[in-house]
């Protein structure tokens, strides 16, 4: 017990960050107009990669060439079922189903880490505030809050008192001023 590596803080740092990796949003096709059936159409990355992308009822398909090593080039051709759910208030959300060998999870994100586009979990992936100090975890929720109620950062929020954002609830204010000023406190004394 105690050793270097005997406990989650080392394995999650060994784990590759989902920010490090290529990802497919399924709301963010569908605000798209993506997922309708029977569409063709081609995804760029900001890294240059790209995808093609096929719509057919109930799943898309995914299209994509890697290269490993460098050199060898394959071609990657998989299937992703879709799913729906109702949403409160009307309307449907899309769902991918993750097509790793025996998960099924219904997720909205699909990452590439190697061959396949899968979940987070198939992939064993880790957010980068899983790394953080539970200090700077409590401190970016403050920063938050502030930027939310439209100050720069926490002494602003303390010293240059503004009035709240147009159409917020003055409950609403008032509970997200005391939050940030508890977070604040917590996070000073998981500094010490």
């Amino acid at each position: 017990m105690g050793e270097p590596g005997s406990g989650n803080w080392f394995g999650s740092n060994s784990k590759t960050l989902v920010e490090s990796c290529l990802s497919i949003d399924v709301s963010q096709l569908n605000r798209m107009g993506y997922l309708d059936s029977w569409q063709r159409y081609s995804w760029k990355w900001q890294d240059g990669s790209n995808i093609v992308i096929e719509t057919k009822p109930g799943v898309i398909e995914l299209f994509y060439g890697i290269s490993s090593n460098g050199h060898q080039h394959e071609d990657v051709h998989i299937e992703v079922p879709l799913s729906w759910s109702s949403c409160n208030y009307g309307g449907k959300r899309p769902w991918f189903i993750c097509p790793g060998k025996g998960c099924g999870k219904r997720v909205a994100k699909l990452y590439r880490d190697g061959k396949y586009f899968l979940c987070r979990h198939c992939h064993d992936l880790a957010y980068s505030s899983q790394r953080e100090c539970k200090e700077f975890r409590l401190l970016n929720r403050v920063q938050k809050i502030c930027q939310r109620l439209g100050y720069n950062n926490y002494d602003d929020l303390c010293f240059e008192p503004e009035p709240k954002p147009k159409g917020m609830h003055q409950a609403t204010y008032d509970e997200l001023i005391e939050r940030a000023q508890d977070l604040e406190c917590e996070a000073t004394r998981a500094k010490q």
